[in-house]
């Protein structure tokens, strides 16, 4: 990590220097020392940095040295080798090829050698006697070439680093993503395991508890028998407490059993129900629980029907309606709401209730196991956990609005979709 870090910081450094103005280094050849001092004279007010050599040869060696020259001024006629060969070898290696060449030449070339020179690479000619602005013309122009052309590369150089620093960033964040995935994915396999053995354990339980409660049941009924018209009323009550409590236990044992159930039968098969019909039947099971309460029931059924599994169904209205008139206020008449419509395009059913009501400290346990907040009540504390399980295996999700002392709303939104007039106003309400 720290290396990458280091090449990228060394990266940008070189960069950087290269944006700035760079030192502008000319390479003078020729044989006679008075020329190559009257080039350096003329131009030595740029603030350019000068080598010299005096020969062809000597040029070669200069440049098997340093390669950074941003231009050679170089003397066709000179003894030895001459300045079309010293230009023929420079040309040949790499690193000098992009050095450009201007040739000084004697004022009666004849075009043979101006067109020979420029095949050799030559860029420009100048003629002797050289004239002092010509030269500062001609040089500047390659100059700010030069410059134009490092600026390129420096921004080329900038795009690539920023590049390769973007492709870093998506690298880094794509493996902090990988690694995060990989271990939600070990997470999510590890609640699974730890549901399944709950649901095993449970069912386990719940299966061999079976048994010796059916045999305590039993022994105490033989009991009660026998001792039938002997006891006092004190050992009656005991014996009718008793009785209760193996109630309550063979209850737990059944409901638990039905949590257990409730991911066993999430394949159950699905069929067309009609809400309005399955509520009337609901409401004929419960009808001791209606004439008791003279609850006052309203309905709206603006979705008549839905695919569902009818168990699973009935076992969602069923909870809802009877804990609607269970926690009933005794300050007024109980009414049960009971709607189903359209919520961007998915099916809700909403059962309210002008009941008893929750505070929020007591909402946010609503959905727990054996949870119970009002003890008037009878109950297993377990009705809300299993439809909340129902609801949410099979792609939904259950919602609850509630205000103490006004009542509860219950909102199941199923994970089915309605085509739905979108300018109906009702439906727009409902929203």
């Amino acid at each position: 990590m720290m290396n990458k870090i280091s090449e990228r910081k060394s990266f940008f450094g070189e960069t950087a220097s290269l944006m700035q103005d760079p030192d502008i280094k000319i390479l003078l050849v020729d044989d006679r020392e008075d020329n190559l001092m009257s080039i350096e004279a003329i131009l030595e007010k740029e603030n350019y940095v000068f080598r010299k050599a005096s020969s062809g040869k000597e040029a070669l060696k200069v440049l098997l040295k340093e390669q950074d020259f941003s231009l050679i001024l170089m003397d066709v006629e000179m003894p030895g080798l001459g300045g079309f060969e010293t230009a023929t070898m420079i040309y040949e290696r790499d690193k000098l090829r992009h050095i450009p060449i201007i040739f000084i030449t004697a004022h009666d070339s004849n075009l043979e050698n101006i067109y020979r020179g420029y095949k050799m690479g030559a860029v420009d000619y100048i003629s002797k006697p050289i004239d002092q602005e010509m030269l500062k013309a001609r040089v500047s122009v390659f100059i700010e070439l030069y410059k134009k052309n490092v600026q390129l590369k420096a921004q080329e150089q900038k795009l690539i680093a920023i590049n390769n620093e973007l492709e870093h960033k998506v690298q880094e964040r794509t493996d902090e993503l990988t690694r995060k995935n990989l271990e939600l994915e070990a997470k999510n396999l590890e609640l699974e395991r730890i549901n399944n053995d709950l649901d095993n354990f449970i069912y386990t339980a719940s299966h061999d508890l079976k048994a010796p409660m059916a045999n305590l049941e039993a022994l105490v009924n033989v009991l009660n028998t026998k001792l039938e018209g002997k006891l006092e009323d004190k050992e009656e009550k005991l014996f009718n407490m008793i009785g209760m409590s193996i109630d309550k236990f063979n209850n737990t044992i059944k409901d638990l059993t039905r949590i257990t159930m409730v991911q066993k039968e999430l394949e159950d098969h699905k069929e067309q129900i009609n809400f309005q019909e399955l509520v009337a039947d609901i409401k004929i099971d419960i009808a001791h629980l209606v004439n008791e309460s003279g609850v006052t029931f309203f309905e709206y059924y603006d979705v008549g029907e839905i695919v569902y599994a009818r168990k699973n169904l009935r076992s969602i209205l069923h909870n809802l309606i009877t804990n609607a008139i269970k926690y009933r206020s005794p300050e007024r008449k109980a009414e049960v709401k009971i709607q189903t419509y359209c919520r961007h395009q998915a099916i809700v059913l909403s059962v309210s209730d002008n009941g008893l009501g929750l505070s929020e400290e007591h909402q946010a346990k609503m959905f727990s196991m054996f949870k119970r907040f009002h003890s008037h009540v009878e109950g297993s504390g377990i009705g809300l956990y299993i439809i909340k399980k129902i609801v949410e295996n099979n792609g939904g999700k259950i919602e609850m609005e509630s205000e103490k002392g006004k009542g509860t709303t219950f909102k199941v939104i199923f994970d089915q979709q309605v085509q739905t007039d979108e300018n109906n106003p009702s439906e727009q309400a409902k929203k």
